[in-house]
């Protein structure tokens, strides 16, 4: 059965959109058009896709499944576009990365992303930074060719190739007084206040996991911030600790200008990995990518 990307886009289009009238105006398109090619993609189908009631549209079960696949192949078919314009301007290919939000850090910049796209010029990096739940997932979706995350409550159905451990790390800035001291306790962390993830975002019931096994068990926090980079230049201001996972390839390059405290006693670790789509052939630009990440990330 062969399936119209255009009429895929139309039915999608309603779905997003929430309605035949808003997805024609969208689509420059009139709206009988609209009803015409969402009506002949479920003669297509044999199926009811879906209804639309009470000012909503309500997809049935097949329409759910289409809406699912017609997504992935809409995605396809722009990385197609993209990669056929690539080559009519010359560049070797591209890829896109989606890292663990752990990652956004300048030793993972200046030891990994930059010397990888000097030995490879002319392959353009699409790089993001997330949650790793996410980014494995973006993966599954075909949003991203490959990505590099933690190891942390990934989706049951990606494909995760352990590379190496990170380490739990406690940062502060040069003139914070814990930054004097030859070794740091669990409850001086604790009464200095740490800087984290809000307690909504996806990272912080993983985050809170990690520090409960080290011991801070109560409610440490004195400021929420999402992103890492924020929660790093809070750290800088001296608002509190930060804390992060910090592979041995980046510990000679603390974030910014934070120093890691010596804490007393083993530090909890978590496995980092790359997540690939199973059972089908890579383009050489993901390949390529993997298998830096493979070496510069565990030498």
């Amino acid at each position: 059965m062969a399936l119209d990307l255009f009429r895929l886009l139309v039915f999608v289009t309603v779905v997003d959109r929430n309605g035949y009238s808003a997805a024609a105006r969208h689509l420059n398109l009139a709206q009988p058009t609209v009803s015409h090619h969402v009506s002949e993609l479920e003669r297509a189908l044999n199926a009811t896709l879906l209804h639309y009631e009470q000012r909503a549209v309500h997809l049935t079960a097949a329409g759910h499944e289409v809406y699912r696949v017609a997504l992935g192949m809409l995605r396809e078919q722009d990385h197609l576009t993209e990669s056929l314009k690539d080559i009519e301007q010359g560049r070797r290919g591209r890829v896109r990365l989606g890292c663990s939000i752990a990652f956004e850090q300048k030793y993972f910049m200046e030891g990994v992303i930059a010397p990888f796209c000097r030995s490879h010029e002319g392959t353009l990096l699409s790089l993001r930074f997330g949650h790793s739940r996410r980014e494995a997932q973006a993966v599954v979706d075909r949003e991203l060719d490959l990505a590099y995350v933690i190891s942390w409550h990934l989706p049951s159905e990606v494909n995760f190739e352990p590379l190496h451990k990170a380490t739990l790390t406690f940062l502060v800035a040069p003139c914070h007084p814990l930054a004097d001291e030859e070794l740091v306790t669990v409850d001086q962390i604790g009464a200095a206040g740490l800087i984290t993830a809000p307690l909504t975002s996806v990272e912080s019931s993983y985050y809170r996991a990690v520090l409960r096994e080290f011991g801070l068990t109560g409610d440490h926090s004195v400021l929420e911030i999402d992103g890492l980079q924020s929660r790093v230049l809070a750290a800088e201001a001296e608002l509190g600790v930060v804390a992060t996972f910090i592979p041995d390839y980046g510990r000679d390059r603390s974030p910014g200008s934070l120093v890691p405290l010596p804490v007393e006693g083993p530090a909890p670790t978590v496995e980092v990995g790359l997540v690939l789509r199973q059972g089908e052939p890579q383009s050489s630009s993901t390949e390529a990518l993997a298998d830096w990440l493979r070496g510069s990330t565990t030498r």
